[in-house]
């Protein structure tokens, strides 16, 4: 590439824009006219990085392209890093475009040169800085204009801000019009409709059963390599609890009774009836729980086996997760959660330091691509072709992509914020003030989410409402959005 700088001041005039001058060097800028590619801010060929805008638009894709300077001063981003996603979107798509060209077709005065009074202000960019002023004026425009109410509902404000206020040009007014409807639409969003759910695992249920199955199948989910149980066998005791078969639900309640009493160092339980019968055991679990046996028939243990048969199926599921969870106290459980807790803590730590890795090499190509960019092509002789230069950015973009991609999975290997490890506790995903909380289990199916919901019908809380509902698979992204609107 050739370099030409006029020596003559006079031919320095009769060069214009469309003289072939070749390139120019100005105060560490290189201009070509020939080979450069023209910025849509501001409107020079230079032989600087452009980001290039990814909107294809109704079949017509956006070719605008801005330098790096422009992108960083007039908005407030970096070249390098937009031009890295796939869906980035140049500031005239966006409708927020501050250069002359855009400002006059919108019937506005173009702003000139404020990169350096918007830093002098405290601000990132021009934009940010017009933003700024056009809120201010609207409210003062707003404040003279409409009388104020004592007691106007903050959505009926919004509705008196939203109209066109006089003497403000209109890119100022849609910026402040959109985040007033995006606070509106994020207040709106409903909590989605869903189901009832009653059938688990091709079972049938009742309402108020539904939690304690979902709460049964969570503990062998969880405990079941330390329990020994295997994958078939949580569902064929349900199945059997609901056929009103009771012999493998008593045989894996007295495997658990049996884990229990074995702290006592005294003889193994059966499931007969007799001196060591699994009932005794429970007889003596049950003694300080009032809350298992409020709905229980009468004297239903004195009665033996046949007592607990003549039970209800919402009796001995709630029967079941009380020896399940009288289990957990056990030596030989804690020390599981405790081992389980430790390598929870562990792959924990692992994840943050591959992300904190991943992070430092997105960070250095980042880092390098930049560098690369600000190198000046001048010839030939002293710096890269511009081919080999462009060939060498790809390959740089390229392993920053690559870097980009392995950083998103390293997060997504990351637990949730103050996760901690399920054998100590499940989370839910959301939880609002009416008593609604949002689930996902694994034993049900952890690609989709569950409703419970959960009225209080008396003061002490003894009398207890649970309902729980399924959204379909496809509902996911709804109500993902519910929640992200919720924790704004």
């Amino acid at each position: 590439m050739k370099v030409i700088i006029p020596s003559n001041p006079k031919e320095v005039q009769k060069l214009n824009r469309n003289n072939k001058c070749g390139a120019r060097a100005v105060r560490n800028r290189i201009y070509d006219p020939e080979n450069g590619t023209s910025c849509h801010q501001c409107r020079q060929k230079r032989n600087v990085f452009r980001a290039a805008c990814k909107n294809p638009g109704a079949g017509k894709p956006c070719l605008l392209k801005f330098c790096h300077s422009c992108l960083k001063n007039r908005y407030g981003e970096i070249a390098q890093e937009v031009d890295l996603l796939s869906d980035w979107m140049c500031p005239k798509c966006r409708g927020i475009c501050n250069c002359s060209i855009c400002m006059k077709q919108r019937g506005q005065q173009p702003t000139g040169r404020l990169a350096r009074k918007s830093k002098a202000r405290g601000f990132t960019s021009v934009s940010e800085m017009l933003c700024k002023e056009s809120s201010e004026e609207l409210e003062l425009s707003n404040s003279a204009d409409l009388p104020i109410k004592e007691h106007t509902s903050e959505k009926e404000l919004v509705a008196g801000l939203s109209g066109e206020p006089d003497g403000i040009n209109a890119l100022k007014d849609d910026h402040v019009k959109s985040k007033k409807v995006k606070r509106e639409i994020k207040e709106e969003i409903p909590f989605p409709t869903c189901m009832e759910l009653t059938t688990i695992l091709d079972i049938e249920f009742t309402q108020e059963d539904v939690g304690n199955v979902l709460q049964f199948l969570e503990f062998c989910r969880i405990f079941e390599k330390a329990l020994d149980i295997k994958k078939e066998e949580p569902g064929a005791i349900l199945r059997a609890l609901r056929s009103g078969q009771n012999t493998l639900v008593v045989e894996f309640q007295t495997k658990l009774l049996n884990l229990i009493d074995s702290e006592l160092e005294s003889s193994p339980k059966t499931a007969s009836d007799g001196k060591n019968s699994w009932l005794k055991v429970l007889e003596e679990l049950t003694i300080a729980s009032d809350l298992v046996l409020k709905d229980f028939p009468v004297d239903w243990l004195k009665k033996g086996n046949s007592g607990y048969c003549n039970l209800d199926m919402s009796n001995k599921l709630s029967l079941l997760n009380f020896i399940c969870d009288e289990a957990l106290g056990t030596l030989k459980l804690r020390k599981y959660m405790d081992e389980q807790n430790e390598i929870f803590a562990e792959e924990k730590k692992a994840a943050k330091t591959k992300v904190a890795e991943a992070k430092e090499k997105e960070r250095s190509l980042k880092q390098k691509l930049k560098d690369e960019i600000a190198k000046p092509v001048i010839s030939n002789e002293d710096s890269l072709s511009n081919s080999a230069h462009a060939a060498l950015l790809a390959k740089i973009k390229s392993e920053a992509a690559e870097a980009r991609a392995e950083l998103i999975g390293a997060k997504g290997t990351m637990p949730k914020r103050n996760q901690c490890c399920e054998t100590l506790r499940i989370e839910r995903e959301y939880l609002d003030n009416n008593g609604k909380a949002l689930w996902k289990l694994r034993s049900y199916n952890d690609d989709v989410f569950l409703l419970q919901d959960v009225k209080i019908n008396d003061e002490d809380a003894s009398e207890v409402d649970e309902k729980w509902f399924v959204y379909a698979p496809e509902q996911k992204e709804e109500v993902n959005k519910y929640i992200s609107s919720r924790r704004v």
